[in-house]
């Protein structure tokens, strides 16, 4: 009885240690960064990214984020990674000089905020 005790105690032990396992290397993203990166291109609209440097667990990285909602891992020194980039910022240059350039200047009341309600 005592060994089948022993038996039953180790096998809950083994069972939870490899959870525990497959938890912490299973998901890529578990403390919500890149540990890994991929090489292949990605064909959903690319809406976004962000740069993630080295930082253990976490790996020097460009996470794009696309219309879907995912966000991929990808090599920060691949050309067409680079080339994204640099389009992705143009664009968001481009956005920011609209926002400037149609911003519309309102002078300010002296008399108080309920002046003209």
């Amino acid at each position: 009885q005592f060994n089948q005790k022993m038996m039953m105690t180790v096998a809950a032990v083994a069972v939870i240690l490899s959870v525990m396992i497959t938890c912490r290397h299973g998901d890529t993203k578990t403390h919500g960064c890149c540990t890994s990166v991929s090489h292949e291109t990605i064909t959903s609209p690319i809406t976004g990214f962000r740069l993630q440097r080295r930082d253990p667990p976490c790996v020097k990285a460009v996470i794009f984020y696309t219309g879907e909602g995912e966000a991929l891992c990808r090599y920060s020194k691949l050309d067409w990674v680079k080339q994204k980039i640099q389009e992705l910022r143009k664009l968001q240059h481009q956005k920011q000089d609209m926002k400037m350039n149609n911003t519309v200047s309102t002078p300010l009341s002296t008399t108080g905020p309920c002046r003209d309600l």
